[in-house]
């Protein structure tokens, strides 16, 4: 996931304008002045008199839909900066800071009903470990349990599905609550069997994948997700690719996403 370091606004009111950020843009007040936004933007409001916050800096937040985005900031007392920016999408906040609005996401995700991640270079960093008696083990992600945790109290059914032979993808499936379905040639059909047994439509599969032989799972999937450094062909098919690499994050970072699309 990407690292926001927290953006200081001066304000005339912390109260107002932390209404104002959680109601037009969806940021919760953390403590004390300090506002969280969906995908973990901070912002931190500090009280001044009589003052424009921001100065001249153009704060850049990620939403999940900018026309509601939109919308939101001109239903609670925002505007836009047509005069200063010309035909920039810049708009304004409650004492005057510039605010430029960028989308995040795929639309219509929140109809996921199933997500299918493959294991190696998604839920691993792709590298294994191999010793003397030929016993391999792999690298995870604590944050990724915590985000299958956060995905899976949005309701939504996780799975494992990967080609890989070796017992440590049930133990790391194990480990996290998922079931896995491993050892399988043609991801493809197995995604069909999945989203049958559980009672959904491909179109409403997100599958996450990293390699080539990820490509017909992922073209029969309704979204498409690859980690930052997926094979180029991957990275051509995904309809969203997170800014973590596989095995940094990569579900973690789509909890995020998947929670501000319900949100």
């Amino acid at each position: 996931m990407a690292a926001f370091p927290p953006v200081t606004l001066l304000v005339r009111n912390i109260v107002n304008s932390a209404d104002f950020y959680k109601n037009a843009l969806g940021f919760d007040l953390a403590w004390d002045g300090l506002l969280v936004g969906p995908y973990g933007q901070s912002l931190r409001l500090v009280e001044g008199r009589d003052t424009t916050a921001g100065g001249c800096v153009i704060v850049t937040l990620e939403v999940p839909d900018v026309v509601r985005a939109v919308e939101g900031i001109l239903d609670n007392g925002g505007g836009r900066a047509e005069k200063l920016m010309g035909d920039e999408p810049i708009y304004l906040g409650p004492d005057g800071e510039m605010l430029s609005l960028t989308g995040r996401g795929v639309p219509g995700l929140e109809r996921v009903g199933l997500i299918v991640y493959d294991f190696d270079g998604v839920m691993t960093d792709n590298r294994v470990l191999t010793d003397q008696e030929g016993r391999e083990s792999v690298f995870a992600n604590r944050s990724d349990g915590m985000g299958v945790n956060l995905i899976r109290a949005l309701g939504i059914t996780q799975v494992i599905l990967s080609t890989e032979v070796n017992p440590v993808v049930k133990a790391r499936a194990d480990k996290i609550g998922l079931e896995a379905v491993h050892g399988i040639r043609d991801k493809g059909a197995a995604l069909i069997n999945l989203a049958e047994k559980n009672g959904v439509s491909v179109s409403e599969v997100l599958f996450v994948g990293n390699d080539v032989n990820d490509a017909d799972a992922m073209g029969l999937a309704g979204f498409k997700v690859a980690p930052a450094d997926a094979h180029p062909a991957v990275l051509a098919l995904a309809d969203l690719v997170t800014e973590a690499r596989g095995g940094q994050g990569v579900i973690r970072e789509l909890a995020d996403i998947l929670a501000a699309a319900r949100g």
